[in-house]
């Protein structure tokens, strides 16, 4: 699948053209490749749980 934007519909994926049906699922692939995803997700993964550890620490150094 190169760019642009894709339909889903009973099964079948093609091109999306025009107006399509609120029942079919569109989708565009994305212009990175899996790892780098991936990557991405880790590295917010890790941030997201270092903001979590901090903030509790700073709640119950409050109290």
């Amino acid at each position: 699948m190169g760019s642009g934007v894709f339909v889903s519909k009973n099964g079948r994926v093609s091109k999306a053209i025009g107006i399509q049906p609120k029942e079919a699922l569109l989708f565009a692939p994305p212009k990175k490749n899996s790892s780098q995803i991936l990557e991405e997700q880790r590295i917010a993964v890790k941030r997201n749980s270092k903001q979590i550890k901090d903030r509790f620490a700073q709640a119950t150094k409050r109290a």
